[in-house]
């Protein structure tokens, strides 16, 4: 017989302030006080909540634990793997025991093996619905100083538009990165004198102009790797650029709601969406960002009469 297979399992909420190598040290001590002859597994989620399963490291987890690969699964608490009581009592109760794999919670003192001729007590139960309880509560409080920082007039998001940067005088506030504005500005250029967005997107990747994906890998925010080798710009890029306020000072925000009951967010409708005027400083005039938007409007137009079925008569 081979090893016993353990699988750690680690996982942190953008709300929480730990940490995941508290967690994986404190299962790491464990391990070694309860175990011998056993290897080990890590699944990390980092940044995802723990109210549904939409999360990278437990599906490759539950894959590896369908294949009957894994053992025994330790986790900090049960809030690490997860906060609906519901879900937790059904891995616990049956899909585990079915499987054959152990589950412990180190913090709970919850151990599946010591329970096999009985389910999960009420305390496991009652700890499992706090959880629950807790997660929706945080949620909705993270969520309401959003929204009042958002009424404020504060960028909250952390997705950055490309050619603007975070302040240095305050964290939600934006200054204009000028490196990334400069290409911007190429960009309204090139349009506003009849280049459209694929010749705009050609042209730079034959003049070597760098990418938004670039700049943020020298910048350090982001580590990928182009799959070609380099990165390009794209028809799309370019347009998406072009059509976004952002760049003339003004702020859309909360395009998007999440209930409780779903797992992804939906598109509001724009009459829904609240826009902030003179939010921040405009790369580009608004007169060149309307004469651009006439053009591009009037393009399809076109585009639309010229496809259309022409009606012939009797």
């Amino acid at each position: 017989m081979g090893k016993y297979r353990i699988a750690f399992y680690l996982r942190l909420s953008k709300e929480e302030g730990l940490s995941i190598r508290s967690q994986r040290l404190l299962l790491q001590k464990f391990a070694e006080k309860n175990f011998t002859d056993y290897e080990i597994s890590e699944f990390c989620d980092n940044g995802y909540t723990g109210t549904n399963f939409s999360r990278p490291g437990v599906q490759r987890l539950l894959k590896k634990v369908k294949a009957s690969e894994i053992d025994c699964i330790i986790v900090k608490d049960f809030s690490r793997f997860a906060r609906d009581y519901i879900e937790l009592g059904a891995y616990l109760e049956q899909i585990f025991p079915v499987l054959g794999v152990r589950f412990i919670s180190v913090n709970d003192y919850y151990d599946s093996e010591k329970c096999r001729e009985s389910t999960p007590d009420m305390n496991v139960k009652f700890k499992s619905l706090l959880y629950d309880l807790y997660s929706k509560d945080i949620s909705q409080k993270v969520r309401s100083s959003l929204n009042a920082k958002k009424d404020a007039g504060q960028y909250v998001s952390a997705n950055i538009p490309f050619g603007y940067k975070r302040s240095s005088e305050c964290s939600c506030g934006l200054a204009v990165d000028e490196d990334e504005a400069q290409v911007v500005r190429r960009i309204f250029y090139l349009a506003l004198n009849g280049c459209t967005s694929s010749q705009i997107a050609r042209y730079f990747n034959e003049t070597g102009v760098k990418t938004p994906a670039v700049y943020r890998i020298e910048k350090g925010e982001i580590k990928r790797k182009p799959k070609g080798g380099s990165f390009f710009w794209s028809s799309s890029s370019v347009c998406h650029i072009l059509k976004n306020e952002f760049y003339i000072g003004h702020a859309v925000q909360k395009k998007y709601a999440k209930s409780f009951s779903e797992e992804k967010s939906h598109l509001k409708p724009s009459c829904d969406w609240q826009v902030i005027y003179n939010h921040h400083t405009p790369i580009i005039e608004k007169e060149v960002f309307e004469k651009i938007r006439a053009r591009s409007c009037s393009a399809r137009r076109s585009a639309y009469k010229k496809n259309s079925p022409q009606k012939t008569g009797d």
